[in-house]
């Protein structure tokens, strides 16, 4: 059995709160199931096995096996997220971490980086990503403390390369494939392309932060409403 194929058979790991997890592991009060066709969709199942590998840094295994299970669907605008590719170099990005940091340390002891996508998938019309400095670093139990940064504002960084792939996202807020005899398999290919997103997003930044010389700040990065965080640590 290959790692692929280990990991989709995975059901041990699950990155859910305790209180919406039921004596057997299994997730209470929250509708996970989604039928699509023949196959049987569960997102967060999904998520709940890249987990694991994002949190020791394998970003490039969590997106193939986000991409098999987007291939057991059938075809939708959304499967061209396959083929976007951010066109912001790691260079440029690494610049503009490195100049972040420097700024922020003339002002606080900076323990912690966190990165984080806009709203994407509802806000199609432009994607972005934003920083912020802390002088603690809260941890992965509860991400509370990411919502209380210290740093000052700062210019967001506008990701290019994917907008026709934004256009399908517009598309689809504007109702465009509401008619369509497969909606549920648009609705279930989205959510994947999110995560792929996502996924994309942390391999830009885990890229740019490896540019980095003498970081000694761990950097987490995820985007607006996703707990799947991944953190670049040149430590590990």
């Amino acid at each position: 059995m290959d790692l692929i194929e280990e990991l989709l058979d995975d059901k041990d790991f699950t990155f859910f709160p305790e209180e919406l997890l039921n004596e057997n592991g299994a997730v209470v009060g929250v509708d996970v199931e989604f039928i699509s066709g023949s196959i049987n969709f569960n997102w967060f199942d999904i998520a709940s096995k890249i987990q694991p590998y994002i949190k020791k840094g394998d970003i490039d295994s969590s997106i193939k096996i986000v991409i098999n299970e987007l291939k057991e669907i059938p075809d939708t605008p959304f499967h061209n997220v396959v083929n976007c590719k951010f066109r912001n170099s790691p260079e440029e990005i690494a610049d503009y971490i490195t100049e972040f940091i420097e700024k922020e340390r003339e002002r606080i002891d900076i323990k912690s980086v966190y990165i984080e996508m806009n709203d994407f998938d509802i806000n199609p019309d432009i994607w972005f990503f934003d920083l912020f400095a802390y002088k603690i670093h809260g941890g992965h139990d509860d991400y509370d403390w990411l919502s209380n940064w210290h740093s000052d504002n700062y210019s967001s960084i506008t990701l290019a390369g994917a907008e026709e792939l934004q256009k399908i996202y517009e598309n689809y807020e504007n109702g465009k494939y509401e008619e369509e005899e497969n909606e549920e398999d648009y609705s279930n290919a989205r959510d994947l392309a999110s995560l792929l997103i996502v996924l994309y997003f942390q391999k830009l930044i885990k890229e740019a932060a490896a540019l980095i010389d003498n970081l000694q700040i761990p950097i987490l990065a995820t985007a607006h409403g996703y707990d799947l965080i991944y953190e670049y640590d040149e430590n590990y």
